[in-house]
């Protein structure tokens, strides 16, 4: 006998010190394993779980300590949220119920930087699992209720159904038989709609109970009866068992005496297979409650007592009590007060020990809270200095922030105004010099171009005024001299027009009219001078309604035939034609002249004035296609050119339908 007990404590020693070596050889791993990334993160993490199923809280503690450094490293919020999360159970677990909630607060602070729904839902849950293991139904229903939030969110079915259920065994223990209704029937909607009916018949049974609690049996046997078809289905023993258990109840709350007898026999027999030793033992003593009722005494006697010996071997303290109630009842009945009487002192000192053992509990649980709200409060205060501390520093930091943003906003206000002043003087000084440009082209127009045109008109007249020519030479040169004045009309023109673009005074006032006629005018009015170079204009154009100016029109078809007759040979055309676009119609003013040099079509819009003579040194002042550009644009369209040396030329003029 020695030898053996030597041989199982050698053994014991061995596999101790072996134990011990690998508990330490996984702490050394758990030191020196470096994690790269999340993805390793997330696998490290996951081996704890094991620790902590096995109890191993030490290893998972360390564990969990070496992984907050690690997630620290990377910057990982939501796996540190995860991690002070099972630290929050391992201390749980060694019933440091204070620093558990410490590390939950430290959990969900994580999780909302990281915005993790997924883990505030979890670590809610894991708050209501702690204080409901503490007696703080209240308190874990509030958790619930947070949980079930963040499951809504998510849309977490799975979730919301076990929320659900939890939610529904909380209420009931407040008596709040309504709300678990509610939430039970609700968790086994959730499980239905989603097809995972695993768990649903333990729900179901939790919902008949509390229809049975809440008077109302019909409801009872209904969902009772789909809790047993499920279960069945499932071949879960255990859950079997207790839906004919609350079968049972059901009857014996109608008095169906011989029903209940044959539902408990039944789940006695499954509790038996499942080894559910509480609810076998519930199934004796209703059992007996029943052979009592049907005045079977000998069998009460025999059932009550095998259910308390295995009740107060459970330390079930309330089923034993309410096995001495039946006692005492089943003496009462056969006659035996004296026996009934025994029984209702023991009741009386099992209840008032029950009675003081959970106010010892409570003291217990009140002192633990009284604990915990001083060290919140004590964590809340310090926080609060803290804050107070930072908020210090932060209004330092914002007064020298505010005054070095003063000081900056004072400098760029200057620099911008001293920036505008030079821009402004520079745009000032660049207006006056196209002042005096245009004042300078101005002048010279009128003392040469303007000068000539007039002087020779004047020398003219005088010659007349002294008879110095006679009347039929005057007849000859009137032609001469309307031309002359044509040309110096259409120079004051183009002048009086060059000046108002430049003062911004053009405003065009747009009607509908023909342009075929226009140029029939216009064709009527240069046709002297046409006829003088014996050049031929040939009005093409269809009867055509343009929506424009038609002062400003007229004036860019007078210059336009007054360049192209300007820059034609004798025996050259004159050509106007139009071509029809979807909004508007190009005019076409072609010419067989002597055409443009590619390099000067750039220079017939621009700013600069540009100008050369005609095929009998006509001059110009170099206005006239610049002022068409103007006019043609006010009018919302468009002039372009086509030339070639020796071909002649073609303008463009894009020009608005009418509506």
């Amino acid at each position: 006998m020695k030898k053996t007990f030597f041989l199982y404590f050698l053994l014991f020693i061995t596999v101790f010190i072996a134990t011990a070596q690998n508990k330490a050889e996984i702490v050394d791993q758990i030191a020196s394993k470096t994690i790269k990334d999340t993805t390793q993160f997330a696998e490290a993490l996951s081996e704890v779980d094991k620790f902590i199923d096995d109890k191993e809280f030490i290893i998972a503690a360390i564990f969990l300590d070496n992984l907050i450094e690690q997630g620290k490293r990377l910057n990982y919020l939501k796996g540190l949220g995860d991690v002070y999360f099972k630290k929050s159970l391992v201390l749980k677990g060694q019933k440091n119920y204070l620093e558990a909630i410490s590390n939950y607060e430290k959990a969900e602070d994580f999780y909302r930087k990281a915005n993790s729904l997924e883990g505030l839902a979890k670590l809610y849950n894991g708050r209501f699992v702690l204080e409901y293991e503490r007696g703080n139904i209240e308190r874990g229903a509030d958790y619930l209720l947070e949980s079930k939030m963040y499951y809504e969110k998510l849309n977490d079915s799975s979730g919301l159904a076990i929320n659900y259920n939890n939610l529904g065994m909380v209420y009931s223990e407040m008596d709040d038989l309504d709300a678990s209704e509610k939430f039970f029937r609700k968790s086994i909607e959730i499980r239905k709609k989603i097809g995972v009916l695993k768990n649903v018949g333990l729900v179901m049974n939790n919902l008949g109970f509390i229809y049975l609690q809440n008077n109302k049996p019909n409801k009872a046997k209904e969902i009772l009866k789909e809790a047993l078809a499920i279960n069945k289905k499932n071949k879960s023993d255990r859950y079997i068992g207790h839906t004919y258990n609350i079968m049972a109840e059901t009857a014996l709350s109608e008095k169906d005496y011989q029903q209940a007898k044959n539902y408990y026999k039944t789940s006695l027999t499954f509790s038996n297979k499942a080894n559910y030793y509480m609810l076998s033992g519930d199934n004796k003593q209703q059992l007996g409650y029943v052979a009592m009722q049907l005045g079977r005494y000998k069998t009460a006697e025999e059932l009550l007592a095998k259910a308390r010996k295995e009740f107060t071997d459970l330390g079930a303290s309330q089923l034993v009590l309410k096995n001495y109630k039946y006692s005492a009842k089943l003496d009462s009945a056969r006659g035996n007060l004296s026996g009934a009487l025994a029984w209702q002192k023991k009741y009386q000192k099992l209840s008032d020990k029950r009675m003081a053992d959970l106010s010892s509990k409570k003291l217990e649980r009140a002192e633990d809270r009284y604990k915990a709200e001083l060290e919140q409060l004590r964590r809340i205060d310090e926080q609060e200095k803290r804050e107070r501390k930072n908020q210090t520093a932060l209004f330092k930091y914002k007064i020298l922030t505010f005054s070095a943003l003063g000081v900056l906003v004072v400098v760029a206000i200057f620099s911008v105004f001293i920036i505008k002043s030079r821009r402004e003087r520079k745009r000032l000084i660049v207006e006056l010099n196209e002042s005096n440009l245009v004042k300078n082209k101005l002048f010279s127009i009128i003392s040469h171009d303007l000068k000539n045109e007039i002087s020779g008109l004047d020398g003219t007249l005088k010659l007349l005024k002294e008879n110095s020519i006679s009347t039929d030479e005057f007849q000859e040169i009137i032609p001469l001299l309307a031309n002359r004045t044509h040309q110096t009309s259409i120079m004051l023109n183009n002048l009086l027009n060059w000046s108002k673009s430049q003062m911004n005074e053009l405003n065009p006032k747009p009607v509908i009219f023909d342009i075929h006629d226009l140029i029939a005018n216009k064709f009527e009015f240069f046709k002297p001078k046409a006829d003088q170079k014996d050049i031929k204009l040939i009005n093409d154009l269809q009867k055509l309604k343009i929506y424009a100016d038609k002062d400003m029109i007229s004036i860019v078809a007078q210059n336009l035939l007054a360049n192209a007759i300007k820059f034609c040979n004798p025996g050259d055309i004159i050509v106007l034609k139009s071509i029809e676009r979807e909004d508007h119609y190009d005019i076409c003013f072609k010419d067989s002249g002597v055409g443009i040099d590619a390099s000067n079509l750039n220079k017939l819009f621009a700013e600069d004035t540009f100008t050369t003579t005609g095929t009998q040194n006509e001059s110009g002042t170099g206005l006239g296609l610049k002022i068409c550009k103007e006019l043609v644009e006010l009018n919302k369209g468009k002039i372009n050119v086509e030339s070639k040396i020796g071909k002649g030329s073609t303008f463009y003029v894009s020009l608005p339908k009418a509506a």
